[in-house]
């Protein structure tokens, strides 16, 4: 039977009760001292350490209301409780010993076979925060409905349900973020446009995130988020496919045509209805240009004429180019964290870097040490001015401001995102903020005096009911 928590009852069981301490991270090389604590929920484990306590606490909230939905739609409740590991950035997150391999960049979490363990780091946005923890708790669901609650000795099972990755990542998607959203849509209406929607015999061969995400919305609308669930049950006899034939009364193959018929009725009437971007614009920096497949987080120079940009031309990590603002030719490679001492990885998934108002410097930021720095660099003789190290988690998107003398970032602290300034010496760090809204990607006004950013504060959010924008996160 579910229970719904009332706020009594909630409120002792988010009281923190202090078990054994665990260390995750054993055999990854260690910065920092993790000393793991327990908060115990009705059907977790949630290991934080001091402090981060603040939003774990939040982070308990968040996983009951979330266990609440998942196991109704579902149909299933957990055979015994599962663990929620969060660390307070990515950086430290990085450190982990769980997961098997090492933790890059793009990774904003992952559950673990074996265990089932839910593991992710804050980002220092609740909206954010809410989506990974949510796509990971079905992955719970999933490893514990095919593994019929046995843990590690049920691995059998989840490898005779044989689940595509686009089930498995679609599916995770579609419950935490719901069936539509401006990524997928973005994804939906380039492969219709461009004649390149995936079919049954290339879909395991594409990205399954937003696509799988797509096929699950097309499911759950046509019959009912009772049949995913039907689906993935059935999976343990025989396998997913299988399953899915016998729960929808069609093949993999007609359902992928159907879907994809679908997403054409769509989306090329609306697509019709608009101006094509080649039609407005042209590409500046492209695999002939570079190299590489992958080109992010550009900066452009003051006066137009360079562009700086993090690109995987050398196929082993995500290095600085400059190239022409006009023409897009590579003119040098500057920075390379793939054979430098210095720095482990440049923040390239929720961070950019920023030119100085004269043009002369360059500011990013950059993990060393399992910390994040903010770097200054001079681009013409590709030579480091200055690496600043601050007593705080995680570090993103640093500005310049118009004179060059502060630094304004957004900067994690137990988790959180506040804004933060720093002079370019490295002296006078200063927060700005501090609250639980995200406190993002801030920019400097002109004349110097004012400073804009990007935040989920608003009348539309309540934190207090993690009620976010359109994502309300409330008891069913």
């Amino acid at each position: 039977m579910i229970r719904r928590l009332g706020l009594a009852a909630l409120a002792l069981a988010l009281a923190p009760t202090v078990l054994h301490a665990q260390y995750f991270g054993r055999n990854r090389v260690q910065y920092s001292r993790f000393d793991f604590k327990i908060v115990q929920t009705e059907h977790f484990d949630l290991y934080y350490y001091e402090r981060e306590r603040a939003i774990a606490l939040d982070v308990a909230r968040l996983a009951e209301r979330s266990y609440v939905r998942l196991s109704r739609v579902l149909d299933h409740n957990f055979e015994d409780r599962k663990a929620i590991i969060l660390y307070a950035s990515h950086a430290e997150f990085q450190e982990t010993n769980l997961g098997g391999g090492g933790v890059d960049e793009p990774t904003q979490g992952f559950t673990d076979l074996l265990r089932h363990r839910n593991t992710f780091p804050a980002t220092g946005d609740y909206e954010d925060l809410a989506h990974v923890l949510q796509h990971e708790m079905v992955h719970q669901f999933q490893f514990d409905i095919w593994s019929r609650g046995r843990g590690p000795g049920g691995v059998q099972g989840i490898i005779s349900a044989n689940p595509p990755g686009w089930w498995s990542e679609g599916m995770a998607e579609y419950f935490s973020l719901g069936p539509v959203d401006t990524k997928t849509s973005m994804w939906l209406r380039d492969a219709a446009i461009e004649g390149k929607l995936p079919n049954a015999g290339n879909l395991d061969r594409v990205f399954p995130y937003q696509f799988g995400q797509a096929i699950i919305a097309y499911i759950g609308q046509r019959w009912g988020d009772e049949a995913v669930g039907a689906i993935t049950k059935g999976a343990s006899g025989g396998g997913l496919i299988m399953s899915l034939r016998r729960v929808l009364g069609i093949t993999y193959e007609q359902l992928i045509a159907q879907w994809a018929d679908a997403v054409q009725k769509q989306y090329l009437p609306e697509i019709g209805n608009r101006v094509k971007a080649r039609a407005t614009a042209q590409p500046l920096v492209t695999k002939e240009h570079s190299g590489g497949y992958e080109h992010l987080a550009p900066a452009l120079s003051p006066d137009g004429s360079k562009i700086v940009f993090l690109s995987d031309r050398d196929g082993l990590a995500y290095d600085f180019f400059m190239a022409d603002g006009t023409t897009g030719k590579t003119i040098k490679q500057l920075l390379k964290s793939s054979i430098s001492s210095n720095y482990e990885t440049f923040r390239f998934i929720t961070s950019s870097s920023s030119w100085s108002e004269d043009g002369k410097y360059i500011v990013f930021a950059a993990k060393r040490d399992g910390k994040d720095d903010i770097v200054i660099i001079d681009p013409f003789r590709n030579k480091e001015v200055r690496n600043i190290r601050l007593p705080l988690a995680g570090v993103t998107t640093p500005s310049f401001s118009p004179d060059g003398s502060k630094i304004v970032f957004s900067g994690q602290a137990g988790g959180e995102s506040d804004l933060y300034t720093v002079n370019s010496d490295g002296t006078d760090l200063r927060r700005l903020t501090n609250d639980k809204y995200a406190d993002l990607h801030p920019v400097w006004s002109p004349d110097g005096k004012t400073i804009a950013f990007v935040t989920d504060r608003g009348p539309d959010t309540d934190l207090e009911t993690l009620k976010i924008g359109h994502l309300k996160i409330a008891l069913f």
